[in-house]
Order: structure tokens, then sequence, then C-alpha cells
């Protein structure tokens, strides 16, 4: 037993001894935030672009891509592209699903069931693709995870109810597409090139469907780059004669007008705006990093021709509402002169979509069917 003495003694000692530990940690909290992490943020690429790629989060884990089905997706075939890219200077493979309308598949149904050889089914469903009666969606997905991620598939529902084909694809590092380190220009040429094969396919064809490209987050700046950029990366990395048209039309979900004001409208950027250096560690290294920057705003404006819908939740807070009502203002106003439609169809916060969930939204059909209707 420890005699009262003892007691008084070891107490006051063990409460200083945790007091002083506690100081210990809250200083190294302190010093990490205000000095370290400004310093890894400011010069450090590598960590900026694990932070706006965030590939390395895979879930859910162990995908059959090569079984749509399994993922919660009837009615769809997994394709591969192969081609030599020039950012990389490397074979890169590119993995997608093609998922049938619901008419076509409830028509095909038994092609699937029988497990026909699946050189004859491909030859069947690209002639579906090339004569569809209904309009085509190429899905750009956001960052993190794979076209298998819960919220993606959910969509892809939405667009088989709605009767329309669906192309979503995996950009390099993502999913079962090559294991190499996403950048801007890369994901960029990898949405290019399955654009470029979409349409090589629907011009095999004798009715010339309808095609949108659809963005969520991330993807958002990545299919504005793409579109807004469309003649020259089709004459500089396709090298071809003639540029691809543009499609019907542009659906961005959950858009941000480019990367820097994104990073200084998140949410987190409120632990650190406080600090004097703030803007020259924090967001400037996003304006001058060519890797990425997804200058949306910019890139859009130079697509006056090209009709743009977005849709944005107010209650979003990954990708704030106002850096969409940004992006809005902004190509609005580059093309004051004229040029194609834009609307901003903004959802309510009590509705809690939030950042992901507007394929869940009551009017979606409406407002999708709407846009799609005007812009055949």
């Amino acid at each position: 037993m420890f005699d009262i003495y003892g007691v008084c003694i070891l107490v006051p000692l063990y409460t200083i001894g945790v007091l002083a530990l506690g100081a210990s940690i809250t200083s190294g909290i302190f010093v990490f935030h205000v000095a370290v992490v400004p310093l890894i943020f400011k010069y450090s690429a590598t960590f900026r672009r694990n932070l706006v790629f965030a590939n390395f989060v895979q879930w859910p884990l162990n995908i059959d891509f090569e079984d749509p089905s399994a993922s919660g997706i009837e009615g769809a075939r997994n394709l591969n592209i192969e081609y030599q890219s020039k950012v990389d200077n490397c074979s890169v493979k590119i993995g997608l699903w093609h998922i049938l309308p619901k008419s076509v598949y409830e028509r095909l149904k038994g092609n699937f069931e029988k497990n026909q050889d699946k050189e004859e089914l491909n030859r069947i469903l690209d002639q579906e693709l090339a004569n569809s009666k209904t309009p085509i969606m190429l899905y750009c997905h956001g960052n993190s995870n794979s076209r298998a991620a819960e919220h993606r598939i959910q969509l892809y529902k939405f667009f088989q109810q709605m009767d329309f084909h669906t192309i979503a694809f995996d950009y390099r590092g993502y999913g079962d597409s090559t294991k190499i380190r996403p950048t801007e220009n890369g994901v960029v040429e990898d949405s290019l090139v399955v654009y470029e094969w979409l349409r090589t396919t629907v011009d095999k064809g004798d009715r010339k469907p309808p095609i949108f490209v659809w963005g969520h987050s991330l993807g958002t700046a990545i299919s504005s780059h793409l579109l807004g950029n469309l003649k020259e990366l089709s004459t500089s990395v396709l090298e071809r004669s003639t540029p691809l048209p543009l499609p019907n039309g542009l659906i961005l979900e959950a858009p941000f007008n480019n990367l820097p004001d994104e990073v200084a409208k998140h949410p987190l950027s409120k632990l650190v705006t406080w600090l004097p250096y703030y803007e020259s560690t924090f967001v400037a290294p996003f304006r001058s990093d060519r890797g990425q920057r997804f200058m949306s705003d910019a890139h859009l404006s130079r697509a006056p021709a090209l009709p743009v819908l977005i849709l944005h939740a107010k209650d979003d807070v990954i990708v704030p509402f106002v850096v969409g009502l940004k992006l809005y203002r902004s190509v609005l106003e580059s093309r004051s002169e004229g040029g194609a439609t834009i609307k901003l169809h903004a959802y309510d916060k009590s509705e809690n979509l939030g950042h992901k969930w507007i394929c869940h939204a009551k009017d979606l059909s409406d407002v999708i069917g709407d846009f799609v209707q005007c812009h055949q």
C-alpha cells in the first residue's frame, strides 16, 4: 500500500507529466499544421496530385470488371481500348463498360443469358450502338475509386431507365486501366481516345445518334478540358486531318470553375486560411502547376457552340455550390455576344443530395429529358 505521503508526491508528478506530454503533442500538431503541411503542399507535386486524383482509393475491392452484372449492372459488356500514349510515352489500356438502354437490353436479353460468343455479342452491340434510336451518354467520373463505385452504378441505372446507351470508363491509374500515375493531360488524353472510339463506332452506322458527355466532380474538369480544346487535341494528339465534332451537349454535375478556386473554397481550407502565407503555399501551387490546374472556365470559353447544363446541389460540401455558380457565370459571360445555351439547375439543401446523389433527384428525368430533347 502507498502511504499518504507517497500519494501526495506521485499524483502531482504524474499530473505534471501528463500535462507536459499533452502540451508536447499539442505543440507538435501545431507545428505540423502551420509549418510542415504548408511546405508539403507548396513543394510536393506528388502530394498535390494524390489529393486531386485520389486514385489510391479503390472501393469496393476485388471487382470483376469483365462481368458488370457482378456490380449490379444488367445488360452491359466490358471492353478494352489500347493505344500508345503521347503524354507518358507508353502503351495504355483503358477499361470501359457499354451499358445498354432498357429497351435494347429487354430485346437482347437472351443473348446475355445464353452466354453467346463474346466476339459475336460485341459485333451485335457495336451495331446497336452505331444505329441507336436513343442518345448515347459518355460518362467521365470523378476522383477516387473506379467506374464500379456505388453512386456511379446508381447513375448508370438512371441512364438505363432513360433509355440511353452509357459508356463508362476508367482513366489511367483507376480500376482495371493501366496503372500509371494520372495527370491532367494524361486523363484528358484517355478521354479523347475513348471519345474518338465512340465517334468511330457511331460513324459506321446510318443513324448517327446524338452523343452527350456527362462529367461529375473532377470529371467535369476533365470533360471541359477535352471539349474546350477538341479541335487542337484532335490534330496534335490524334493527328487527325479533320477534327472530331463536338457532342450534342455537355452535362456537368457538381463542377468547379478551376482547381485553385476549388481548393480555396474547400471546407478544409478554413483550417489554414488564417495563415499569412496561405495563398502562396496552398493555392498558388495549383495556379502554376500545369499538370493539375483544371481551368474549366477558360476551356469552356473556347467552345461557344457547345450546349452546357450544370447540375449542383447547394448542400455539396466537397465542391461548394459557389464554385459551380462561378463557372456558370464565367461561361455565360464568354457567350454574351452569342453561342449555345448554358443552364444552371440548382438543388435546394432540403433535398439532401450532397456531392454524389443528384442521381436521386425527383426531377432529374425531366431536367435531363428536356436538355437532351432540345439538343438532339
